[in-house]
């Protein structure tokens, strides 16, 4: 019987400063739990490299050479051309061998999403993968789906997103009746597109595994009256880089004006530990790991940009998306209803 709890395949080789900042993220994690086993991909002494610098035991892991790897400005169809040999691609190949329980990777999102559907398949009740990602408000933090991976929607993949997106809550927040809503225009049940309303009316009617609460408006998002919310990949997409753009405006508008006198220097000395507060709340890093949902296996995308802690946090969503089981809970939860 193995003395680990489960094994995560990792494609060290995507996004910014990697495998550095891979391995590092790995040995931030290891420091809390040594009871997860990774099976690192990539470049076998840049790994080695990086290991020995960040000092991980060599029982917690086993490399796999991968003379090659998915790059950022590689297309979608030249990532499936070379894909068997990359670091990616075998990474998703052990889940589906079932050598490890779900893949993280900081590579190249099209390529990530093309080769796992290839590779993992579908859910057979689910014909569309959702990108799903953490969002803080007030209260705590939502799941909003899909982000990306889908640009044309239809009334089922409303319903289908609905229901997985609060599995998915549910294993991550421990709720068993999350409150799901539908991004629209207004609040009204008279707005929104057929297939939107189409779908309202739908889930209405379901008896579902969460509660339905109906339309919101993209700022009611960060109230926190909504544990879920459910929109098409081509709103998500920009509600996420709108929200992204203006904390990065914020951020620099605060350090111009607080950094522009001496007068506005000494305010910010006197509020450092404030600021020092929201600056640890609100963290980006904290919220890093985006899910692919409706594949046979999870499948999470660290930010290609993301530091050692952003992706430390990825494992840690990895984790506890194991832990509650999610692809069993998903499944259950599409007979059920």
């Amino acid at each position: 019987m193995s003395i680990y709890d489960f094994s995560i395949a990792i494609d060290a080789m995507g996004g910014d400063n990697s495998p550095d900042k891979v391995i590092e993220g790995l040995s931030f994690y290891l420091r809390e739990d040594d009871r997860i086993f990774f099976n690192i991909f990539g470049d076998e002494d840049l790994i080695k490299k990086s290991i020995s610098r960040f000092k991980i035991q060599n029982n917690l892991y086993k490399i796999f050479h991968c003379s090659t790897y998915i790059q950022d400005k590689d297309s979608v169809r030249n990532s499936i051309k070379i894909g068997k040999d990359t670091s990616m691609w075998r990474a998703i190949d052990s889940v589906k061998k079932n050598e490890s329980g779900l893949i993280i990777s900081s590579g190249n999102t099209g390529a990530l999403l093309v080769i796992s559907k290839l590779i993992l398949k579908m859910i057979d009740e689910i014909d569309k993968p959702a990108l799903a990602g953490l969002w803080p408000n007030h209260k705590g933090t939502s799941i909003v789906l899909d982000l990306g991976a889908n640009i044309e929607f239809s009334e089922k993949n409303y319903i289908d997103f609905s229901r997985i997106g609060a599995e998915l809550y549910n294993v991550l927040f421990k709720k068993e009746k999350p409150n799901v809503g539908l991004l629209n225009v207004g609040s009204e049940e008279i707005k929104g597109h057929e297939e939107l309303k189409n779908a309202f009316n739908a889930l209405n009617k379901l008896k579902t595994s969460f509660n339905f609460n109906g339309y919101l408006e993209g700022n009611q998002i960060k109230d926190g009256d909504f544990d879920v919310i459910v929109t098409d990949g081509f709103s998500g997409n920009i509600s996420l880089k709108t929200a992204e753009g203006s904390v990065n405006f914020i951020n620099k508008e605060i350090k111009k004006i607080f950094s522009s006198s001496i007068y506005g220097k000494l305010c910010y000395l006197f509020s450092y530990f404030i600021f020092k507060s929201i600056k640890k709340n609100l963290d980006p890093r904290k919220y890093n790991g985006g899910i692919f949902l409706g594949l046979n296996a999870p499948v999470i995308k660290s930010h290609g940009g993301a530091d050692s802690l952003a992706f430390y946090y990825s494992v840690k969503l990895g984790v506890k998306i194991l832990k509650g089981n999610l692809i069993e809970k998903i499944k259950k939860s599409l007979n059920n209803d």
